[in-house]
């Protein structure tokens, strides 16, 4: 496997949520802190950069290639990428410190977004968004939240996947499609004290990407729940992993400058850009929302 290349040279405050568009061959993530949405064609080579008065945040493509955008003002519907944002709905209208984070589209075309408060104190609730007619509508799935992120889904569809970053544990729950109703937790993958685990893709195998915050690696768990690979990145706060590219083995990595000290941006060049990888892996692209 060769090492991640620079894709995006940018000194993004939290980059998220990349996602690879293959109707379009393209790719999209944002910088939540930045209010930044970006798209990358990856045939014209060109980047495209939308600056919004809100932190953006999780996103999903729909069947007909349209947007829904979450943000910290709640969720947005975007006919293209160039669109102006319309409000869908805010199912934390009552709570304005609160912010969208980490989600995923489910295999029977929803969506599960969840939302944190100031990453302190459990203050986030995962939510069930679905759509009718651009209409959607929002069930709250669980509550107790920190820092919601890792949400995956197996190639199956069998098993939903999500962690909350600070108890450094990922879980998994059993998904019913029939009913979007989750089953009884159990404990996927216990991480090492210096990993907090962030953003997550799964491969056609399984496998399970899942970031490193913190700790400067991607670590790749399998199936089973035992590790059985590490990629060493040139930045210490990777955010998040998506699978892309023509053939879905490319790995797209956002990374995150918050925090760093101005001695460690200067040992950490990358720190804020978006890195991609090759990798020998096939990966698997989430659902798009049925409209």
């Amino acid at each position: 496997m060769n090492s991640p290349t620079v894709i995006a040279k940018l000194d993004m405050a939290l980059g998220e949520c990349p996602r690879w568009n293959e109707q379009e061959q393209a790719w999209y993530w944002v910088d939540i802190l930045g209010r930044q949405f970006f798209r990358f064609d990856t045939q014209k080579e060109t980047l495209e950069t939308k600056q919004y008065d809100f932190a953006p945040a999780c996103f999903a493509f729909t069947e007909r290639n349209h947007i829904v955008l979450t943000s910290a003002k709640g969720v947005y519907w975007l006919d293209t990428f160039n669109s102006a944002p319309r409000l869908l709905i805010n199912p934390e209208s009552n709570k304005p410190a609160n912010r969208f984070n980490d989600g995923v589209t489910t295999p029977d075309g929803a969506f599960i977004a969840g939302t944190i408060g100031d990453g302190s104190q459990p203050q986030g609730t995962a939510y069930r968004l679905s759509l009718t007619n651009r209409t959607m509508r929002s069930r709250a799935l669980q509550s107790g939240y920190t820092i919601i992120n890792g949400q995956a889904f197996s190639p199956d569809g069998r098993w939903y996947y999500v962690t909350d970053t600070p108890n450094q544990k990922i879980m998994r729950y059993p998904y019913q499609a029939e009913t979007g109703q989750l089953g009884e937790a159990e404990l996927f993958y216990q991480c090492e004290s210096d990993e907090f685990p962030d953003g997550a893709a799964i491969d056609t195998e399984g496998n399970y990407w899942v970031a490193m915050y913190g700790a400067g690696k991607v670590a790749v768990i399998s199936a089973q729940g035992q590790r059985i690979r590490e990629i060493s990145l040139p930045v210490s706060q990777p955010t998040m992993v998506a699978f892309g590219g023509p053939n879905l083995d490319q790995l797209l990595i956002t990374t995150a400058a918050q925090t760093l000290s101005e001695a460690a941006l200067a040992k950490e060049p990358l720190a804020g850009s978006v890195l991609l990888l090759q990798t020998d892996s096939i990966g698997t692209v989430p659902a798009r929302m049925t409209e």
